[in-house]
């Protein structure tokens, strides 16, 4: 039976985590012997070896994602022999364990020491570049599936495993994984990531993260960069970080490249075998300043932009952790266009974890003239889209319904206002009036001002009270009070109710403000926008979330250097900036308020 028949008639109506899954006789995924004295075997090794790249069959890799408190996502990609190989057999093998095991040389020695768990096989696909996920106790998703090997598992929250997957005689590297807690949920700990761009600096800051004891991390954009440019002078390993290839990524074979390039790199590969990622999108995935219609930075010679971000889309969803819910067009192994990358994850009774999109899949095109475009007041503008908007209405309706002390939206562009001119907000005609007059970026959420204006009422009509909001993309660091009118802070006035706190985290190498001019800009910001707690503008880092159920701790932490090979993954402990923020005060405790007089 030929591939495509097998895809048309086994595999029909599957989403992908059983697409892939592989029955006892190679085809069919419901029918399937036992590991022991099955008819049909699992592929033997030697058959498989013919397939693979002598050289190494696992260079990109393990990772894991997407955790429940029942299931998780584990992702690997091989590499064939030639072009032409249409498939690759691919088997799971993995360890529960009682808890995590911090030094990487343990995990081998755990391993050796068995029993060794195995599940499969799997089948990696030449239409899907080779990669494979599996849903490990998702069983709602498998169904009735038979294995040609082992049985899918029962997870339970806060379950530690270790896996790797196995090609013919060639093992993975090893990784590490750990579903989400369940029930009462005293504590949990995350870091924030953004904008890690190759060729302009050595990934240093991901190895910082990858040495802190995390439940998760959240990447909230920019995971890669289009560009062609930068990256000849700095060197890691011996090897120039110019991008591969070195131009704009535009065609399919160009993006699966640079997903390629990052997960070779080796602070990337080593943060994604530690630690389980919750991933989302911004521009730079696919290219610069994106919207629902078009880009910045998509030009008429590059050809059609719906049919390069869908290509862009396709290399995502192959080269991610992701968790998929539409089964793949089966001719061509590509996502379902209804597939979205806003979803939700639940963290016991602690904390309901909203992930949006605000880049790609409901945005308008930004406003045409920079700050002061009366464009962006317009009632109709969308950030979120229709249907985005309803979805966030209805997930943050059920984080009340849930009682979950902590409502958190991981997000890609500054929520909060950054101000160059405000004034005292009027509401007319069931319009809000005036407000931030003159702001300073359009691309973030100053630029759609009814749409955000939308989600503050959301807070306010649901009842939600401990809101957080992690945002990426501007490369630098802000604690950030969220108020509808925070010109009412100006002298002094502390009354006006805070409706949530957002943490804007810094970039892992993309560039921020000039060093001459960050600090005099970080201390002129708050003159005009006293809700703006703290900035640093110009150090690579990451924020660092300790969320327990009376106090949520933020920590943002530096890298000493992204250019100096002798210094990854060093912090530099002078910069460390710590806030609290006390249940129900929406407030960062230790930051000063400021008293600077009306003008008027």
């Amino acid at each position: 039976m030929d591939r495509r028949h097998f895809l048309r008639t086994s595999l029909a109506g599957l989403s992908l985590p059983a697409l892939v899954a592989c029955g006892s006789d190679g085809l069919n995924p419901n029918n399937s012997g036992d590991s022991s004295g099955s008819p049909n075997p699992v592929t033997p090794a030697e058959s498989v070896n013919q397939l693979l790249n002598p050289q190494g069959a696992f260079p990109w890799g393990v990772s894991s994602g997407d955790p429940t408190d029942q299931a998780i996502i584990l992702w690997t990609a091989l590499s064939p022999r030639e072009e032409s190989v249409e498939q690759i057999p691919v088997m799971l093998e993995y360890v529960l364990l009682d808890a995590p095991l911090a030094d990487m040389a343990q995990w081998e020695a755990r391993f050796a020491e068995g029993p060794i768990n195995r599940l499969g096989e799997f089948i990696a696909f030449r239409d899907r570049d080779y990669t494979v996920k599996v849903d490990l106790g998702n069983k709602a998703l498998y169904g009735d599936t038979r294995f040609m090997q082992g049985e899918l598992p029962e997870l339970a929250g806060n379950q530690t495993l270790l896996y790797r997957f196995v090609a013919g005689s060639q093992p993975s590297r090893i990784g590490q994984a750990k579903t989400l807690p369940s029930g009462q949920v005293e504590s949990v700990k995350f870091a924030t990531l953004s904008c890690s761009n190759y060729p302009a600096g050595l990934f240093s800051v991901y190895e910082m993260v990858r040495r802190e004891p995390l439940d998760f991390v959240v990447h909230l954009g920019d995971y890669l960069y289009e560009g062609g440019g930068g990256g000849a002078d700095l060197m890691r390993n011996g090897i120039a970080r110019t991008p591969n290839p070195q131009k704009e990524m535009v065609s399919r074979e160009e993006y699966v490249l640079r997903h390629q390039q990052y997960k070779a790199d080796p602070e990337l590969q080593a943060l994604h075998a530690t630690h389980p990622m919750i991933a989302v999108w911004d521009d730079h995935e696919i290219t610069n300043d994106a919207y629902i219609d078009g880009a910045e930075n998509h030009q008429p010679d590059e050809g059609d932009y719906q049919e390069r971000k869908a290509t862009a889309i396709r290399a995502y969803y192959n080269w991610m952790p992701l968790r998929e819910r539409f089964p793949r067009d089966e001719n061509t192994l590509a996502p379902d266009p209804r597939e979205v990358i806003y979803r939700d994850f639940q963290i016991g009774d602690l904390c309901s974890l909203i992930m949006l999109d605000t880049r790609i899949v409901g945005r308008d095109k930004q406003a045409e003239i920079m700050a002061v475009d009366p464009d962006r007041f317009n009632p109709n503008r969308q950030l979120l889209g229709f249907e985005q908007r309803r979805w966030l209405s209805d997930r943050l309706f059920e984080s009340k319904q849930r009682n979950s002390v902590w409502t958190v939206l991981g997000q890609q562009v500054m929520f909060g206002q950054l101000n160059i001119l405000e004034a005292p907000q009027i509401e007319l005609l069931d319009q809000k009036l005036l407000g931030n007059l003159v702001s300073i970026n359009m691309d973030q959420w100053d630029g759609y001002v009814a749409e955000r204006n939308r989600v503050f009422n959301f807070i306010k009509d649901i009842g939600i009270e401990n809101l957080v909001v992690l945002t990426g993309d501007i490369h630098t660091s802000w604690a950030i009070e969220l108020y509808e009118n925070p010109i009412a802070l100006i002298g002094g006035n502390q009354l006006q109710r805070s409706l949530g706190v957002e943490i804007v985290t810094p970039s892992v190498t993309s560039s921020g403000f000039p060093d001459e001019v960050a600090d005099l800009v970080s201390t002129l910001l708050p003159l005009i926008n006293p809700h703006i707690k703290y900035s640093e503008l110009k150090t690579k880092g990451f924020a660092l979330i300790d969320m327990q159920r009376e106090q949520m701790n933020v920590t943002w932490k530096y890298a000493q250097s992204i250019t100096d090979e002798s210094l990854i993954g060093v912090e530099n402990e002078a910069m460390r900036k710590s806030f609290t923020v006390q249940r129900g005060t929406n407030r960062f405790e230790g930051a000063l308020p400021l008293n600077i007089p009306l003008p008027f």
